[in-house]
């Protein structure tokens, strides 16, 4: 009897210290779980952030979108217009050309002409038939004239006036080289030399001033251009510069919320083993105590069994009569006289009432320990389904940051591409503007003369072709009645 108490309460302070084990590991598996749902819970704050900063971003591109595609529309549409007005402007000019080079033709056929004509009625040949054709008329009068050097001086004097009226250093020369040559028919021909040289250069400056015009007006219209371009991809660098740090930012974002999902994944999965350790060690310290309790109600009705006594559990007010070993004997007065015994008779018959409750106490433990038994499997599996249940959306968590952080470093390398592209062609179009300043500079350094000179040299040169014309047709004229 001392040694079942002993075991029975050796066994109670077991299940009570295994109780309280338990309670304390409960207690600590709940404050782990409910600091992981915390976490979780931020967590979730933290990528429905990024989910709308996603969208944000995604609409913010849709919008830049539709208006890089107006902006072409619009830019096709200038363009087609620009290409129209170009091709107009082309055949005008080549309409223009045409007309003008038909006109100096022309002109100059004319120039020719006469030219030829003044040549055919100054020759020796035509002064002798001119002059063999005077003798026909009938001579009214005559007047002698002095010696040929009194017509050049007069001469000089026409040609040295129209030099002044016109100022022309040109005609000047003339003057003096026919008065110490007198030959009119090399001054005539030094005349149309220098009107020929005179023509040739109003073709020139009128190409000059042409080409000076389409050279500027391109290398304005492109400068503009290139501003333009400068700013537009300078404003996309800039973008870009801050797209690459907010998508650096979301990466870091996302790999913190990575590795803290990897470790607390790792640290959910080491307290479910720890749980299922201590599951299987409480199963094991139930089954051995089960194993105790039966080899212990074995022992008890071991004795029973043996001397065929029948063991029963004395229900409430029963009276049976036990012997009892360890009672001492009463003695009566007479000490001589033998004492009196409880028992009567040499059989045993045990101590079957407190036997019977010894057995049907390690029955209800034994009961108690298979029903802690299947409870504790019941709660490892309830335990089992919450932490797979956990571990699927902690992993739902991880494969959504995995595939968030992908998307994001793609679109950070792509814009990383995009921005380089961009520097590479505004470092070209920073070269361009520079080649067409100095382009600029070049046309202004060969130009410059055309917009303030260009008129007052055609004025000038025309009045020295009026000028020319003038001594020539002079000229032409005395020599023509030089014999009359």
């Amino acid at each position: 009897s001392t040694q079942i108490q002993g075991i029975l309460k050796g066994m109670y302070d077991t299940f009570t210290g295994d109780l309280e084990k338990a309670n304390a590991e409960e207690a600590d598996s709940q404050k782990a779980f409910e600091e992981l749902m915390a976490t979780k819970q931020k967590e979730l704050e933290t990528l429905q952030a990024t989910l709308e900063q996603q969208k944000a971003d995604d609409a913010s591109k849709l919008k830049k979108l539709a208006e890089s595609e107006e902006l072409q529309d619009n830019t096709k549409t200038q363009l087609e217009a620009d290409e129209k007005f170009f091709a107009e402007t082309k055949d005008g000019c080549k309409v223009k050309a045409t007309e003008w080079n038909d006109r100096s033709r022309l002109r100059t056929m004319e120039l020719q002409g006469v030219s030829k004509a003044v040549e055919i009625l100054t020759n020796e040949d035509a002064q002798k038939i001119f002059q063999a054709s005077t003798s026909t008329f009938v001579q009214l009068s005559a007047i002698t004239h002095r010696a040929s050097s009194q017509r050049r001086n007069s001469v000089y004097q026409k040609l040295a006036g129209l030099a002044r009226r016109y100022h022309n250093f040109s005609m000047t020369q003339l003057a003096a080289h026919l008065r110490d040559s007198g030959h009119f028919d090399k001054v005539i021909g030094s005349i149309d030399q220098m009107m020929e040289v005179l023509r040739k250069e109003e073709q020139s400056d009128i190409e000059h001033r042409d080409r000076c015009q389409n050279a500027g007006d391109k290398n304005k219209n492109d400068l503009v251009d290139l501003e333009h371009a400068i700013e537009t991809t300078t404003k996309k660098i800039e973008q870009f510069s801050s797209d690459i740090e907010r998508l650096g930012d979301e990466i870091e974002v996302l790999d913190a919320s990575i590795a803290k999902t990897k470790g607390e994944m790792k640290e959910a999965l080491e307290l479910r083993n720890q749980d299922v350790a201590n599951f299987k060690q409480e199963l094991k310290d139930d089954a051995a105590a089960i194993e105790l309790v039966e080899k212990a109600a074995v022992a008890v009705k071991k004795f029973y069994e043996k001397n065929g006594i029948p063991l029963s559990l004395l229900t409430k007010g029963q009276d049976v009569p036990e012997e009892d070993d360890d009672a001492e004997p009463e003695y009566s007065i007479d000490k001589d006289k033998a004492p009196e015994t409880s028992w009567s008779g040499g059989g045993y018959g045990g101590r079957r009432s407190e036997t019977g409750g010894v057995v049907s106490m390690l029955g209800m433990i034994k009961e108690d320990l298979e029903k802690e038994m299947k409870t504790g499997r019941a709660d490892d599996a309830e335990a089992q389904q919450m932490y797979e249940s956990l571990r699927a959306t902690m992993q739902e968590s991880l494969d959504a940051a995995l595939g968030s952080k992908v998307t994001t470093e793609k679109e950070l390398a792509e814009t990383k591409s995009e921005k380089a592209a961009a520097e590479e062609s505004l470092a070209q179009k920073n070269a361009d503007q520079a080649a067409e300043k100095d382009l600029k500079d070049a046309i202004y350094s060969d130009c410059s003369w055309v917009a303030t000179h260009f008129d007052s040299r055609r004025t000038k040169r025309r009045a020295e072709l009026e000028g020319l014309a003038e001594a020539k047709s002079y000229l032409a004229g005395i020599a023509a009645g030089e014999d009359v």
